[in-house]
């Protein structure tokens, strides 16, 4: 299903076909030039062997967390020339429609820096060392950060330990640690980037692994930041629905 199935899901997939098809045009034409295989671990996704009909170059399956999947179709007409659909399974609908629509916004803008050749396909591996936001990001950065993180840095900062650890589990996806004073949250969000929201009661942290931080825009990081901590929040309250409601989704 498209992202048009989703509840008041018609604009946000007319969003997507429009970046496909106007904005990054000419960029994700350039796919039809790289190996599939390595695409796919840049994106930390699998590549499936079939093909639903003879135009299609290739499918992706990515899939950030339980319950969402996210299925890219590379398509190369004679006719029509090359296309890119995105396509979700159908237990994705649990998740908001907003997120659905931004993880289909930043993987379609990550594959036309692919495709125009401004990330090199030799994907090194997540680097050695976490680096905080602040270390690495300008002082020009910092709104972009208040506005993914700031109005769920007070929820985060409610969550406890054991509420995270178990959320980590049912998500099927990141690695659960407990520090001195909280608890810490570690994804692979791509095959080259990996995030971490380290949380007590008095603050919470996000951070980049120091090869994903150098590599890309903070912008695009902390649009990742923003969706996992969604996920991690959404999660969370399943878990332990005393926590407080930030909306409908929360």
């Amino acid at each position: 299903m498209t992202l048009g199935a989703f509840e008041a899901g018609g604009g946000w997939e007319a969003q997507v076909r429009q970046y496909v098809r106007k904005k990054y045009r000419q960029d994700l034409d350039g796919l039809k030039s790289l190996d599939p295989g390595g695409l796919a671990r840049a994106l930390g996704a699998e590549l499936l062997p079939g093909r639903p009909y003879a135009s299609i170059q290739w499918v992706l399956r990515k899939v950030p967390f339980r319950p969402l999947e996210v299925y890219f179709l590379f398509d190369l007409d004679p006719e029509f020339g090359s296309d890119l659909r995105l396509f979700y399974a159908r237990k994705s609908l649990t998740v908001p429609t907003e997120d659905a629509y931004v993880f289909a916004w930043d993987y379609v803008a990550l594959l036309a820096r692919y495709g125009r050749g401004e990330y090199d396909l030799e994907v090194a591996g997540p680097g050695p060392d976490w680096l905080a936001f602040s270390q690495f990001a300008s002082p020009g950065a910092g709104p972009i950060k208040d506005a993914a993180l700031g109005p769920r840095e007070e929820a985060l900062r409610l969550l406890k330990p054991e509420v995270v650890e178990v959320a980590l589990r049912r998500l099927d996806a990141g690695a659960f640690a407990r520090w001195d004073h909280g608890w810490e949250a570690a994804w692979p969000v791509l095959g080259d980037l990996s995030l971490r929201l380290r949380g007590s009661s008095q603050e919470v942290e996000a951070a980049f692994d120091s090869h994903g931080a150098r590599k890309y825009p903070p912008e695009f990081l902390l649009s990742f930041a923003w969706l996992y901590a969604n996920a991690l929040l959404r999660e969370g309250r399943r878990v332990d629905p005393s926590l407080p409601r930030l909306s409908r989704y929360f």
